[in-house]
């Protein structure tokens, strides 16, 4: 679905993930429907209408929800119970989630609803764009969701905004929700039959955050492969475990894909090993004595170094994973119940249930746990003068044991690692029933992706450390040995901080180079070099 005149145009079918996170933080890019789509839409609220009027028994038609489910309702009181179903469940609470976030839940809510099997209204539907397009962004505190039944909480806190009640962000100002649709010349909504619920019911929520760790989670994938080049030959590493004739032997696209980079990213180095030329060096070393003998180098480097591609693949691959589902319940009808125009009928199902974004979530986070363990294993050998191949003990070369030198940043990547690792405790597996026990199997979807964004942050910080120690090594080294890449990270490090031969709080600049690495500026600077850096190699 291509963007037209800065226009996203959803048909409900083929949404990106590129696409929404895009649309999501560009305010420039209006979001509308394909004109192929409204038919559909206006004959499914035709017959909403008429089931309502011949009062067919049909969930939050005319019955309550939840579970006061047996509860049967006049045609008279449907836009009370949709109104009241709203407000009823918009019961979140913590900070709210950034604006550009919520502009993301709701091009994917419009994206579902477009699809033509959610009974909303037209003018409702369009109300909805409208929200969007003027940036009415509703508050949206983002813990207490169950995920199931979909994102009640968080989809209610815009439906509310959207007939005039609780609270949005309008040109950067907090304001009741019923002024801030004013300021922003939007009409309030009037909910009918199956409205209410329509809006709130899907996982539209949990699959914006998703995708946008998502999109996240891939940047720092390729920070990790850039950052792992440069630490590799700052270390004296060897390149030819990473040959793809190696890893051809044992595929997993994953592991093929990080080899392919590590290589592309070592050529030209003066510093990484080949361990064909240093077999030839032991072998004369071994030929000179007579019996044991040890060498000042060995012939093999560590499992942080060696079995990068065999640790950091299966990451990529459960990223990968992860997206092929997102993009699944990105373009779907994921509420209920369902309504089929083409059958003339209605089907109750449970397509709201976040289970898949759930698992996919604690599947990414969990994973995403190893590249930080990685990297702070590669930073401890930065750290041990016996483990660095000749380098100053903490990166200290100058007034050693005066100065402490890069030590003390180990804490911090440490403390990450663990604090990663008891977010890596799966959410999708805790369910408590809920709702007089009619919720009583739950996904906790949201709470799953804000784990995993979690642990992606966290990751970045980790990776901004090894980043300095790395350009710390290059120094102590002698730069001009670099390789084409790693010349440009050195000096991209540089603009931030100089080279340390004195101690400094350097809690700014470690900060601002997790920043630098999560603008995705280290990615383009080294791929506009080198080429296109893989997330995956997909097999000919």
């Amino acid at each position: 679905m291509p963007f037209k005149d800065n226009t996203l145009i959803l048909d409900g079918y083929s949404l990106t993930i590129e696409e929404l996170i895009r649309a999501g933080q560009d305010l420039s890019i209006r979001v509308e429907i394909r004109d192929e789509n409204w038919p559909k839409i206006r004959d499914c609220r035709k017959l909403v209408e008429t089931w309502a009027d011949e009062e067919r028994c049909i969930y939050g038609v005319n019955t309550s929800c939840g579970g006061l489910v047996d509860h049967l309702l006049p045609k008279d009181r449907d836009n009370d119970f949709q109104k009241n179903l709203v407000r009823s469940v918009a019961t979140q609470v913590g900070k709210p989630f950034e604006d550009s976030l919520v502009r993301t839940f709701m091009i994917a809510r419009a994206n579902s609803l477009c699809r033509g099997y959610s009974g909303i209204k037209e003018k409702n539907l369009n109300i909805y764009l409208d929200m969007i397009n003027n940036h009415v962004f509703p508050l949206i505190p983002r813990k207490g969701s169950l995920g199931t039944s979909g994102d009640l909480g968080p989809l209610a806190c815009i439906a509310s905004v959207g007939f005039g009640e609780w609270k949005a962000r309008y040109k950067g100002e907090v304001l009741p929700g019923k002024t801030a649709m004013e300021a922003a010349g939007v009409e309030l909504m009037h909910l009918n039959a199956k409205e209410g619920l329509s809006l709130i019911n899907g996982t539209s929520a949990m699959v914006g955050l998703a995708c946008t760790v998502i999109s996240e989670a891939r940047n720092t994938l390729k920070n990790s492969d850039i950052i792992a080049a440069f630490v590799i030959e700052t270390l004296m590493g060897r390149i030819n475990p990473f040959d793809v004739r190696v890893h051809e032997q044992k595929y997993h696209p994953g592991q093929h894909a990080t080899a392919m980079n590590l290589t592309r990213l070592l050529t030209g180095s003066g510093m990484a090993i080949d361990e064909l030329e240093l077999s030839l060096e032991l072998q004369a070393v071994l030929k000179k004595h007579d019996g044991i003998s040890v060498a000042d180098i060995p012939v093999e480097d560590a499992y942080s170094i060696r079995c990068t591609p065999q640790f950091v693949g299966p990451t990529k691959e459960a990223v990968n994973n992860a997206e092929e589902v997102l993009l699944r319940e990105l373009n779907s009808s994921n509420d209920n119940p369902l309504i089929f125009t083409e059958y003339e009928t209605f089907i109750h199902n449970g397509h709201f249930h976040g289970q898949p974004i759930s698992f996919a979530m604690d599947c990414l986070g969990i994973s995403m746990v190893n590249l930080g363990v990685v990297s702070d294993r590669r930073i401890d050998r930065f750290m041990d003068a016996a483990h660095s191949t000749g380098l100053s003990p903490f990166l200290c070369k100058e007034d050693t044991g005066v100065r402490m030198g890069l030590m003390g940043g180990q804490f911090m990547t440490t403390s990450l690692v663990a604090e990663n690792r008891t977010l890596a405790v799966p959410a999708s597996i805790q369910s408590i029933t809920s709702t007089a026990d009619f919720q009583d199997i739950v996904s906790f979807g949201l709470i799953a992706g804000r784990k995993a964004r979690k642990i992606v942050e966290n990751t970045n910080h980790i990776l901004a450390f090894e980043l300095m120690c790395a350009a710390q090594a290059a120094d102590l080294r002698g730069t001009e040995k670099l390789s084409p890449a790693g010349k440009i990270m050195y000096e991209a490090v540089r603009e931030t901080l100089p080279y340390l031969d004195y101690d400094k709080v350097y809690m700014d600049d470690l900060e601002t180079l997790k920043e630098r690495i999560e603008s995705g500026e280290f990615v383009e600077k080294v791929e506009e070099a080198v080429g296109e850096l893989l997330i995956v190699h997909k097999k000919e």
